[in-house]
C-alpha cells in the first residue's frame, strides 16, 4: 500500500504534499513551522482510513449498517485544529495499491468527503486492520499522573495526553522491565496493592532505585517512548483489538447472526503506525541517537508486528545519525544494534508552510548541510569579534 497526503491552508501549513510516506518518515523544522500539525493531520486520516477498513469489512460480511459516524467537528477539536480551519482548507489523503485501486479521503473546509459513497468501500483483498498511536510531547506527565491524577474523577489534560497515557498504561501491563544502557539504568514495573508502580534502577555500583516520577525528564521521556514502542512491536494483540472493535458492536446490536465474514480476521493485513513528537526531549545528543537506534531496532528489526514510525524533531543530531544507520545497512552491519534501509526513509524540512525533501538525488544520504547553519553562524560571529 502507498500513502500520500496533500494539505493546503491548515494553520501554519500553506501547501504540503507528501507523495509517498515511507516506513520511517521524519520532519524537522523550527518551532511553529507546522511539523506537529502535519503529523496530527496524517494520524487523523490514518485513523479515519482504519475506520473505513472496518466499515468495508463489515459491508463485505453482510453488515450494511455502519457501526459509527465520522464526527469531524469532534476530531478537529481533538487535534486543536478548530481555529486553523477555513473555507479554503483542503486535505486529500490517498491510499493506492498495485492493483490500480485508489481510495481517497478529502476534507474541504470542515466537511469530510469520501466516507459514505459506495466507491469508498475498500476491496476485500486490500483490507487492512491498523492501529494508530500518537505519542505526544506531554508524555513526561505520565509518571505523576499515574500516581495522583488518574484517581481524580473528571480530570482532563487534553485528548493527546490521555491517548498516550492509555497506551503507556496498556504497555506497562505486559512490559515489566527494559534496560537502558545509554542511561545506565533499568525501568521496572511492579504491581502492588495500590496499583502499578514505576521505578528506575541504576546499573552502576550504587544500584540506586527511585520512583520514575523522581527521575530526570530525559529518563521519563525515553522510558515512555521505548515502553510504548516495545508494546506495539512485540506485545500488541491485534486479534483482541479487532474482536473488541468489530464483534463487540455486532453483539451489542444483536446482529451477530447476520455476520458472514468474508475471511478470517487473522488473514487480514495489519500495520501499526507510531507518531512521536520530539523524541529527543531532554536528552543529551548521544542519548538522542541511542533512543532512535532502539526505536528502529525494536520496530523494524526485532518486532513481531509490522510497525511504521513517524516523528517530528528539532534535532540535527538525529538526522545526521540516520545517515550513519543507512550506511550501516548498506555495509550489512549494525550500529548500536540497528540499521536502516535508505528506501524506507523519508526526511523533510518544514519551513514557510511548505515541505522540502532532504534526501539527496545523487547519493544515499540525507542532506544535512543547512541543519548546521546555526553552528556556522555562531562561529562566524565569534570570529568577527576582536
Amino acid at each position: 500500500m502507498k500513502e500520500s497526503i496533500h494539505i493546503k491552508n491548515l494553520g501554519p501549513i500553506k501547501d504540503i504534499f507528501l507523495d509517498d510516506i515511507r516506513p520511517l518518515t521524519v520532519f524537522i523544522g523550527e518551532s511553529g513551522s507546522g511539523k506537529s500539525t502535519l503529523m496530527k493531520a496524517i494520524a487523523l486520516f490514518r485513523w479515519i482510513n482504519k475506520m473505513q477498513n472496518i466499515r468495508s469489512f463489515l459491508k463485505h460480511s453482510n453488515i450494511s449498517k455502519s457501526p459509527f459516524r465520522f464526527r469531524m467537528d469532534t476530531y478537529l477539536k481533538n487535534c486543536g485544529f478548530e481555529k486553523y480551519i477555513s473555507s479554503n482548507t483542503k486535505i486529500i489523503y490517498e491510499t493506492s495499491f498495485s492493483t490500480g485501486h485508489n481510495y481517497l479521503l478529502q476534507l474541504q473546509g470542515n466537511k469530510l468527503i469520501g466516507t459514505s459513497a459506495s466507491s469508498s468501500i475498500i476491496d476485500q483483498e486490500e483490507l487492512q486492520f491498523n492501529k494508530v498511536s500518537f505519542i505526544s510531547e506531554t508524555r513526561n506527565i505520565i509518571p505523576l499522573w499515574a500516581e495522583r491524577g488518574a484517581a481524580s474523577a473528571g480530570a482532563y489534560l487534553g485528548f493527546y495526553f490521555h491517548e498516550v497515557f492509555n497506551d503507556f498504561d496498556l504497555a506497562s501491563n505486559v512490559v515489566k522491565e527494559i534496560e537502558f544502557p545509554y542511561l545506565h539504568l533499568k525501568f521496572i514495573v511492579r504491581k502492588t496493592h495500590f496499583g502499578k508502580k514505576y521505578y528506575v534502577r541504576g546499573n552502576d555500583a550504587t544500584e540506586y532505585e527511585i520512583d520514575l516520577k523522581s527521575s530526570s525528564s530525559g529518563t521519563q521521556n525515553a522510558v515512555s517512548v521505548t515502553t510504548i514502542a516495545e508494546y506495539f512491536a512485540n506485545h500488541f494483540n491485534f486479534d483482541s483489538a479487532i474482536n473488541e472493535s468489530v464483534l463487540k458492536f455486532l453483539g451489542q446490536s444483536g446482529r451477530l447472526t447476520e455476520f458472514k465474514p468474508i475471511k478470517n480476521l487473522g488473514d487480514i493485513s495489519r500495520k501499526i503506525f507510531l507518531h512521536i513528537e520530539e523524541p529527543e526531549l531532554s536528552l543529551y545528543p548521544d542519548a538522542q541517537c541511542q533512543l532512535i537506534a532502539k526505536l528502529i531496532s525494536t520496530c523494524f528489526l526485532n518486532g513481531s508486528n509490522k510497525v511504521e514510525l513517524m516523528f517530528a524533531t528539532h534535532s540535527p543530531y538525529i538526522i545526521n545519525y540516520l545517515n550513519l544507520l543507512v550506511r550501516a545497512h548498506d555495509s550489512k552491519a549494525l550500529i548500536d544494534d540497528a540499521n536502516l534501509a535508505y528506501e524506507d526513509l523519508a526526511v523533510f524540512i518544514i519551513e514557510d508552510g511548505v515541505n522540502r525533501n532532504l534526501k539527496s538525488l545523487n547519493s544515499r544520504l540525507v542532506n544535512t548541510n543547512n541543519l548546521s547553519n546555526s553552528i556556522t553562524d555562531i562561529y562566524h560571529r565569534y570570529s568577527s569579534l576582536r
